[in-house]
């Protein structure tokens, strides 16, 4: 094939206004084809789509003379794209009610119908055709090709049969049963307009795992950009090619490709348009592609198969910009915490990223199944290849026996991992080596084989780091004990991913997307709104706050996949995570029914009994009585296996089972209770549950409850319940008169806007959460068990729970509570339903904050004194009784501003969303106080949104003026710049409205000053 030349032209968007450039570049193209004639026997001329700008047949014949001359003397093979589409020629609904259907339910009548305004292209493309294909059908095209020395085939795909007018990224798809399975030849070609990132997400894979194995070249076109230098497959290292755009004003390369096969290697070359001619800009060889994308260690070299086994993440996550995530797009290092040998408790949290370069060359790394064990040491492997280190993955579960021959096993794995290193060689090298052991609780064999593994692996190895699961012990003995790991192991657990990780993967997914790239207001405001949604998911630790889960939620988040998570689809979500964990464990459709029915009454059987775990004795008795209820049979050592297989159950020490995952526990309850809500004994628990709404497993069945039904009787005992408290007070108006704020108001701080790092002011606040929420866990550490007292002690509890701690507890519960109601059925609830439930949402927490204020004005001598008193005994230096009274008072203001932000904060973050701000705004109007005035500006700044200059100077111009709604309203307002990117001219003037300095260095009230008092 050394004479066989392929040229890919793509994107040419012929119209009427840019007609004579086409003609111009056309004629340039043809003349540099006679020069490429001159040492290629053949030409194949490659279309990959969009070569009119709107599908109409005019278009065409602007460039029809110059594809004859080109048919006429060489081979022409095209695809269409979306612009070869004249959609003026839908005008009815038909198409787009196709376009819903199952795309597998189509038939050759429907294709017609939805590729209909394709016909000017399909007329072009028979009338230019220089040989038949070998196979065809509506979407699809198979050209074999006998070139002598070699035989070819080019395939080509109708990607653009579903285009609309504004496509987006992920929502289109291609009908497995029209992909033709051509036979493989010595050569592969396919060509497709649009990049399979475009596809979803599902399809998306069936059809990169068909191309990877059956394609030596892709070709694409579509996004304008030159993308050479990519491999794809580990097996055919398939080569993708991103097509040059021939004529695209907003890119700097129009041009198009060459490529040639040279014996084993592919020759691409680059021709860009300067000057009114072709010019040769770059080439390349595939070979050189792959020592590219290799690693070098001294010479030894990563084989390009296994470091792309290192860059696969191993699920199959969409992204909707990018063609194909690796490792390096989503890598967050988790947090880790030393164990010591004798308490889990006394642990210090730091990076893994230190775990490398750490002082201990022997680490162990502990973390369940999802944590992302095996992902970390992928990391660990490219980390140390970058810093000249000598790695190497050992992977137990193909070990699987300690006592085999110990060369062997790490020769096998050099093979596999090096391209030019032998075992002598690698064992006396200079160079660090690193041993990355993978899974190691696989690994079978007496105490004194694995003992001499671990021996020999010390011997060759200057640094060893281990992974292991949470649950595993070795043969009856402790994990965190001697045993096998006798000397120098350092014990670490590998932690879920707190806030400001989990807001640094946010950031990652977002940045890779086009919209994000060049415009940081969009990305700040993405990445808040999928940080929000994430975070109300995973709720109280619902879900594992780990990799997998995390990018799970993104996936689905984005448009056009096949879940779209939002406010209002919380419950469908955890419903979907359960379903795809059945599936997993080979769970059929037909039975998910059966087997939700199945957990849902275990669950309550848990519940019921007030157990966290229970013997296999008595879920086998449940299961006897749940085949006589049902009448089915089931037999349970397969159904037990299966649901912990599945990870809906967890087999403990001793032969018991709990539920693994507190979201399937509170799913199936909840659902228990939805579906028996009428029943007497369902009513006194749910009764039971309001009463005790400040528990943490009230909370959480409550919650989910709520995804589960929308029964008036729920919100009925909710809103009741909330009424309650703080009873005595009244909603705070914010018209605050305190004498002792009168005497410092000329002395207060201005608040003061200071230029920075939007992104890292977020991580930053991020962080402080996370520290705030550790404390709290320490806290509630010392309660676990409150989750599983008796009935007759929640009541007793209730009863005498009227402290002023448990009541604040109990009103950000409710409106926890409330919010999520409202926002998950926005669209149901009528505007009087919704006014009772975020009216009581906003009513209690106003309560709860009249009660501290009224406190304060009420008793702010003895209050004072207090404070004055703490001074005094935490200050060595002597201070002016004077100083001490002008500090107090200072700090009883902020004291006040503080709890007032927070409260104020709460509200808005937990009822805030765009669909009811209608109906937030009219209940805000009605209270005619600053309070309503102040959490109408705070909801709408919660959500990123944009507000005028005009409208924030009406809002400021109707408050009462006082000290405390002023800071209040400036607090706000800077919050809001801090997290949303504004322009510098937006910012300055909001700041003058707000009466905030600008740009001034000095400290602020915000985020840094509000958030410490949180």
């Amino acid at each position: 094939m050394d004479n066989t030349l392929f040229v890919n032209i793509s994107d040419i968007h012929v119209k009427y206004e840019n007609k004579e450039l086409i003609s111009k570049k056309l004629e340039e193209l043809i003349r540099q084809l006679h020069v490429f004639s001159i040492e290629n026997k053949n030409i194949f001329i490659l279309v990959s789509g969009d070569i009119a700008h709107s599908g109409k047949k005019e278009e065409y014949e602007y460039v029809y003379d110059y594809f004859e001359d080109m048919a006429t003397k060489y081979h022409l093979i095209m695809c269409p794209g979306n612009h070869d589409h004249d959609f003026t020629n839908y005008t009815s609904i038909v198409r787009n009610q196709l376009l819903k259907a199952d795309i597998e339910t189509l038939d050759d009548s429907s294709i017609d119908l939805i590729t209909s305004g394709m016909r000017s292209y399909y007329d072009f493309e028979t009338s230019l055709n220089t040989f038949k294909p070998q196979q065809e059908n509506k979407l699809c095209k198979s050209y074999a090709l006998d070139l002598g020395n070699r035989t070819v085939s080019i395939t080509t795909f109708n990607t653009a049969w579903c285009s609309q007018l504004h496509e987006k990224g992920g929502s289109m798809s291609f009908p497995q049963r029209y992909v033709i399975d051509s036979p493989l030849n010595d050569v592969n070609i396919t060509i497709l307009h649009h990049p399979l990132s475009w596809l979803e997400p599902n399809n998306h894979k069936h059809l990169r795992n068909m191309l990877r194995e059956k394609s030596n070249i892709v070709i694409t076109g579509h996004e304008h950009v030159e993308d050479n230098l990519r491999i794809e497959s580990e097996s055919n290292k398939c080569l993708m090619l991103e097509a040059m755009c021939f004529d695209d004003n907003w890119s700097e390369s129009n041009g198009f490709l060459t490529f040639k096969f040279e014996e084993n290697d592919v020759l691409v070359k680059s021709y860009k348009w300067l000057d009114n001619e072709f010019s040769e800009v770059n080439q390349v060889k595939q070979s050189e592609i792959i020592k590219q994308n290799s690693i070098s260690i001294n010479n030894y070299i990563v084989k390009i198969d296994y470091l792309k086994s290192i860059l696969d993440i191993g699920v199959n996550f969409i992204h909707p910009d990018k063609d194909d995530l690796n490792l390096e797009d989503v890598f967050i290092y988790p947090n880790i915490k030393k164990i010591d040998g004798e308490s889990k408790l006394d642990m210090k949290k730091i990076s893994s990223d230190s775990v490398l370069m750490s002082s201990n060359n022997k680490v162990i790394l502990i973390g369940d199944e999802y944590c992302g064990k095996s992902t970390l040491l992928k990391k660990f492997f490219l980390d140390a290849a970058k810093k000249g280190f000598l790695p190497l993955s050992i992977d137990c579960g193909i070990v699987k026996r300690a006592g085999s021959d110990y060369n062997k096993i790490i020769q096998k794995f050099l093979t596999s991992q090096y391209e030019n290193i032998s075992l002598s060689e690698f064992v006396n090298s200079s160079t660090i080596k690193v041993a990355l052991i993978d899974s190691f609780d696989l690994i079978r064999g007496d105490k004194k084989s694995v003992e001499r593994f671990l021996e020999n692996t010390t011997k060759v190895f200057d640094k060893i780091i281990i992974t292991v699961s949470d649950s595993f012990d070795f043969n009856g003995s402790e994990l965190i004990g001697d045993n096998y790991f006798k000397e120098g192991y350092e014990k670490y657990e590998i932690l879920r991913l707190g806030y400001k990780l989990r807001y640094d993967l946010v950031h990652k997914w977002n940045l890779m997307k086009e919209e994000c790239t060049n415009e940081n207001k969009v990305l700040l405001a993405k990445n808040d709104l999928a940080f929000k949604t994430i975070t109300r998911i995973i709720g109280r630790n619902y879900i594992p706050s780990t990799p997998f889960f995390l990018l799970t939620m993104l996936q689905s988040m984005e448009n056009g996949n096949s879940l779209d998570v939002n406010a209002s689809s919380y419950g469908y979500y955890y419903e979907y995570l359960i379903t795809h964990s059945l599936g997993s464990a080979s769970v059929r459709k037909e039975e998910l029914d059966e087997f939700f029915n199945y957990v849902k009454e275990l669950s309550f059987y848990y519940f019921n009994n007030n157990y966290q775990e229970d013997t296999r004795d008595n879920l086998y008795d449940f299961n006897v009585r749940f085949c006589k209820d049902y009448g089915v049979r089931i037999d349970f050592e397969n159904r037990i296996s299966l649901l912990v297989k599945a990870k809906i159950m967890e087999k403990k020490d001793g032969g018991y089972y709990k539920f693994k995952y507190p979201y399937v526990y509170y799913f199936f309850i909840a659902k228990h209770l939805a579906e028996t809500i009428r029943e007497p004994g369902t009513v006194e628990i749910i009764n039971g549950l309001v009463s005790s709404l400040g528990k943490r497993r009230s909370m959480s069945i409550l919650m989910f409850l709520t995804h589960h039904s929308r029964d008036e009787s729920i919100l009925d005992k909710v809103v009741e319940q909330a009424r309650t408290l703080f009873k005595t007070n009244k909603p705070t108006k914010l018209d605050i008169k305190i004498k002792f704020i009168n005497d410092i108001v000329d002395a207060l701080p201005s608040i003061k806007f200071q230029t920075q790092d939007r992104l890292q002011l977020r991580r930053d606040y991020e962080h402080r959460k996370d520290e705030q929420e550790e404390k709290t866990n320490r806290l509630e550490n010392f309660e676990e068990d409150e989750d599983h007292v008796s009935k007759e002690d929640n009541k007793n509890d209730v009863a005498s729970g009227s402290d002023l701690l448990k009541e604040m507890n109990l009103t950000f519960k409710s409106l926890e509570i409330l919010g999520q109601i409202s926002r998950n059925y926005y669209g149901s609830l009528k505007v009087p339903q919704k006014k009772r439930l975020l009216g009581e949402a906003i009513n209690a927490p106003l309560r709860t904050l009249d009660f501290f204020i009224s406190y304060i004005r009420d008793e702010s001598e003895v209050v004072l004194e207090a404070i004055e008193r703490k001074l005094f005994e935490q200050n060595d230096e002597k201070l002016t009784q004077l100083k001490v009274k002008e500090m107090a008072k200072h700090f009883l203001f902020q004291l006040v501003i503080g709890l007032s932000y927070t409260i104020l904060s709460k509200i808005s973050s937990s009822i805030g969303s765009n669909n009811l701000q209608p109906v937030i705004d009219e209940l805000c109007d009605e209270y005619e106080s600053n309070a309503g005035k102040i959490l109408k500006l705070a909801t709408m700044l919660e959500l990123g949104n944009s507000i005028s200059v005009e409208h924030l100077r009406s809002i400021l111009h109707s408050l009462d003026k006082n000290p405390i709604s002023d800071n209040l309203v400036k607090s706000i307002v800077l919050n809001y710049l801090y997290m949303f990117e504004r322009s510098d001219n937006e910012v300055q003037q909001i700041c003058s409205v707000a009466g905030i300095s600008y740009n001034s260095v000095s400290k602020h009230i915000g985020l840094e000053k509000i958030n410490k008092k949180n």
